[in-house]
């Protein structure tokens, strides 16, 4: 099988790539699944989600909340609706019954709540030793 194609791209004419890999392809437009193909679950944390959101208005300039954890060298400290997720203070797995309950949830950067994962605050923090000089 060679590495290179023998025709020219169907979409724009040139040699050099095959058409899926072409940049002037017409790819079809994503559909979104419907809301009632989702599980239960997951409609329940959409709901959850908009309501924490109606109920926590961005405090920061109307426009930006403020991530709590501060973690992760990339973190932005500052996050629109778009790029916050919400985190669980007391995580899923050690107490599932918390799953949606809304004091049980915190805005975050994604970099913080992918390092804090399952684990509590205490356990993700760095540990800062001093150093005693006599």
């Amino acid at each position: 099988m060679d590495r290179f194609p023998k025709k020219p791209c169907k979409h724009c004419g040139l040699m050099g790539h095959f058409p899926y890999q072409c940049r002037t392809n017409p790819r079809k437009a994503l559909k979104r699944v419907p809301i009632n193909k989702i599980g239960k679950t997951t409609k329940q944390w959409f709901i959850t989600r908009a309501t924490w959101i109606k109920r926590n208005p961005p405090p920061i300039d109307s426009q930006f909340w403020e991530c709590y954890l501060h973690i992760h060298p990339w973190c932005p400290g500052r996050v629109d609706i778009h790029t916050m997720t919400l985190d669980h203070v007391v995580s899923r797995s050690h107490a599932p019954g918390l799953r949606f309950n809304m004091t049980n949830l915190r805005p975050a950067c994604r970099y913080c709540n992918n390092q804090k994962g399952s684990r509590s605050l205490e356990q993700c923090k760095p540990q800062v030793y001093s150093v005693n000089t006599q």
